[in-house]
């Protein structure tokens, strides 16, 4: 799902609880007025959906939309959805001058809503009319249990899931190559991550980095692989399986943000030239080499597109994003875009638009 910062700004005064909706609706009938009730997903808010309120709206006096919550969307729908969480598209509709109010549904069912709300009328859009599936069977016999009627609008249907598989399909996205640091851009890292024993407490994705990701996700479409340099292993610090169990946390946490990477690839070696200038570090001597896959050096970007049956010629470009000189040199070597991780959100954004 989209990840939006101080979402508590999306707020409206017709956005309100079950319980005061329940309240509202029954003290509202009391007074003669007829409540209209539509409820769906409404993810990714368009054109029909507004033209669907306009039309409920001019058979009621008073229009709640019910939002999906989130995690039903997801069971029914799958990974990826809903695109917007739940508090964003209740925001979206509560915009529409057609509606009254709205109310996020805790239930996975529309017949749920219906029995805790008990509406005049329940609106559905026209391609429910002949439909004869489980459940619209079941909340029509729903909204007649609670005495009230079954309606259906008259708009032409316009489907969220044909416009997401336009945008997948019809429109020209361009093959990005993202490349990823991981210390201090994925996560937050004071020097050496997994030195200390309490890392998987100490791991932390970095907020900015996993936004201007989805950004990038949403703008291309990207290949996303991890290149790391891990001198820890070197200086005996921690060992490989350490750092690749590391790498497994981490990805763990990004697929939870619909975050997918292909590949990761770390280097735990250091050049030999280099540990000489340190004698005071107790190197582990089979990661000390004469020559390293160390960023700069693209060696790690060519052994992880081998292993994804990929190429760089396959990218129409090629984005590395980090946080230090070795990652702005492997961008340089590449002849790709470099973002630096240390920049808040929106400068990355700008930079982003500045070179695309």
């Amino acid at each position: 799902m989209l990840a939006v910062e101080n979402i508590e700004l999306y707020s409206s005064k017709k956005i309100i609880s079950l319980k005061k909706c329940s309240e509202k609706i029954n003290l509202l009938k009391k007074q003669g007025k007829k409540i209209g009730l539509c409820h769906g997903g409404f993810d990714l808010t368009h054109p029909g959906h507004f033209k669907h309120f306009e039309i409920a709206k001019s058979q009621c006096d008073y229009l709640v939309v019910s939002v999906t919550a989130d995690e039903f969307v997801t069971s029914r729908k799958g990974l990826g959805r809903p695109i917007y969480t739940d508090k964003l598209r209740a925001y979206i509709i509560a915009s529409h001058q057609s509606v009254d109010y709205v109310v996020i549904s805790p239930f996975k069912k529309g017949t749920e809503i219906i029995h805790e709300l008990k509406p005049s009328y329940y609106i559905k859009g026209p391609d429910f009319i002949n439909k004869t599936t489980p459940g619209i069977i079941s909340e029509r016999k729903a909204i007649k249990d609670i005495g009230g009627e079954m309606k259906y609008t008259t708009e032409p249907p316009l489907s969220t899931t044909k416009i997401i598989q336009y945008i997948k399909n019809d429109i020209k996205n361009e093959d990005v190559l993202l490349l990823i640091d991981r210390d201090g851009t994925l996560i937050e890292d004071s020097g050496f991550f997994g030195k200390e024993k309490t890392w998987k407490k100490d791991l932390k994705l970095k907020e900015n980095i996993i936004n201007t990701i989805i950004y990038l996700q949403t703008k291309f479409k990207t290949t996303n692989i991890v290149i790391s340099n891990q001198a820890g292993v070197a200086r005996g610090y921690f060992t490989c399986k350490t750092v690749e169990e590391i790498n497994k946390n981490i990805d763990d946490k990004l697929l939870s943000k619909n975050i997918i990477i292909l590949n990761w690839q770390y280097c735990p070696d250091v050049d030999n030239d280099y540990a000489k200038t340190k004698p005071e570090i107790n190197w582990v001597n089979k990661h000390i080499k004469e020559k390293t896959d160390r960023k700069p050096s693209i060696r790690m970007v060519s052994k992880g597109l081998e292993e994804i049956n990929k190429k760089i010629n396959d990218f129409d470009k090629i984005i590395v994003l980090g946080d230090s000189k070795d990652d702005e040199l492997l961008a340089d070597n590449l002849k790709a875009t470099f973002l630096d991780a240390n920049k808040e959100y929106d400068e990355l954004i700008k930079e982003i638009g500045k070179n695309n």
